[in-house]
Parts: structure tokens; sequence; C-alpha cells
């Protein structure tokens, strides 16, 4: 039933995923490709509840995500990118991945996942500017977590892969929103730049964190203590992030 409905969703999907949100008015990039061509999808069951769609594996019911990665820098900086396609900004990102963003954002709609920019883009526009031209926290896509596995050794939580600069500590816990890309010139931004899980704020890549100092490009760097050697395989997994639980005074 959800093979069916995915491949009848995707014939509606992929309009949405080459439309939808109003970029953020943040600097413009580089020049980029007037037109991306889409790579073939195609949805097969492989579990009651499991799914597959190129290299990527989902769970309808948990809403999961997996796919192959690979490792690409463990060590300097500064980095701008957890994750990038092969074809990317790869000298700027710790991870790369043969998989498809376009694939990934499908699998997302797929699952339901909701995206949005909100507020996050906001520290780079003038405070005067914010109340008419900024979004809104309540706008933001859901918040996701990523962890990271190599081979079959210990399951990290993606951001121990990455160290601040300013404390020389690793990386704190904290929340990445599916903010979900964009469009331009006709293109899914995500696809033709090969931008997938930001550290630095890039309104083309399909996640950005929402955490302090993520509008500083320089402050993030490769954690080698952890990250096994470059080259090494292993495995992203997306879920939708545990909510905080307020506790009552």
């Amino acid at each position: 039933m959800f093979v069916r409905f995915g491949l009848i969703l995707f014939c509606s999907v992929l309009p949405l995923v080459l439309s939808g949100q109003e970029p953020p008015r943040v600097k413009p990039t580089e020049s980029i490709p007037a037109e991306i061509p889409a790579p073939e999808v195609s949805v097969k069951q492989i579990g009651e509840h499991q799914y597959r769609l190129g290299e990527i594996e989902f769970d309808s019911k948990t809403r999961e995500l997996r796919f192959p990665v690979t490792v690409n820098m463990r060590e300097g900086g500064p980095i701008e990118y957890l994750l990038v396609h092969e074809n990317g900004k790869v000298h700027e990102s710790i991870l790369t991945t043969v998989v498809s963003p376009l694939h990934l954002q499908i699998a997302m709609k797929l699952l339901r996942y909701k995206a949005g920019h909100g507020d996050v883009f906001n520290r780079f526009l003038r405070p005067e500017a914010i109340e008419k031209e900024g979004g809104k926290e309540t706008e933001r896509g859901e918040t996701v977590a990523f962890t990271f596995q190599a081979d079959d050794k210990e399951t990290l939580p993606i951001y121990e892969l990455v160290i601040d600069g300013e404390s020389a500590e690793t990386m704190t816990p904290g929340g990445w929103i599916y903010t979900g890309s964009t469009v331009e010139g006709g293109s899914f931004m995500a696809e033709a730049e090969g931008s997938i899980i930001a550290i630095y704020l890039d309104h083309l890549a399909m996640f950005n964190m929402t955490r302090e100092g993520a509008d500083i490009d320089e402050r993030w760097g490769a954690r080698h203590t952890v990250i096994p050697e470059i080259g090494t395989k292993g495995v992203i997994t997306i879920r939708l992030a545990e909510k905080e639980v307020t506790k009552k005074p």
C-alpha cells in the first residue's frame, strides 16, 4: 500500500520538491547550472515497513532513513558540512555519499517530514530587516537527529565528529532542522550543489543547524580522535529528534 501510494505520490512530489519554499534572503551563491537532470526513481518494498529508494533504506513506521557514507576528512578545518554528495564541496565536509540528494528529498517527503527555513537564517539579516524579511521559529522544519556508524564500530551521534574551535571541545548536543533546500533556475539546488548536512548555514543544503555558531564559518573542525581513517565506509541514520521534556517545578 505504501509503495503504491509512494509511486503515485512521486508523480506529484517531484514538482513539489522542485517548487515549495521561497529561498531565504541571504547572500547569493556562485553561478549554478540552469537545470540538473533528475535521477531515476524506483521505490521497492524490502520488509513489512521497509523500503528502498536508490541507496536509501527507510521505514514508514519509525520514519528512519539509512544510507551509505564515506569518511572524507578526519582532522583540520574549518569545515562547513558534515555531509555532501561526492560531487559537492568535498574539501569542506567530513563525510561524502553517492546518494542522490533528490532521492533523499523524495524519501523525506514520503515519510511526511515537514521542511522549512523558519528563523534560522535571520542572523544574516540586519536587525531592522528581521521583522519584515525574516522567518519565524514556528515555520522551521522538523528537528532531526543523525547518527554515524563505521563498519561494526560504535554508533555515534554525528555531532561527536565535530570539534568546536571556540572551546576546543566536542560539539555539544543540539538540533538540525530539515530545511529542504530550494529551487533556482528550475533546479533542485541540493542536487545541483551536493549540499546535504550543513554546519555553517547554507540555504541550499537539506539540513541546517539551529545551534549558536552556525553562522560562523571558521568555528568548526573535524575531531580526529573519533573519526576513522579516510576512505572508511559507514552508514548515516536520520530520525526524528526526541522532544525535550520540560520538568515541572
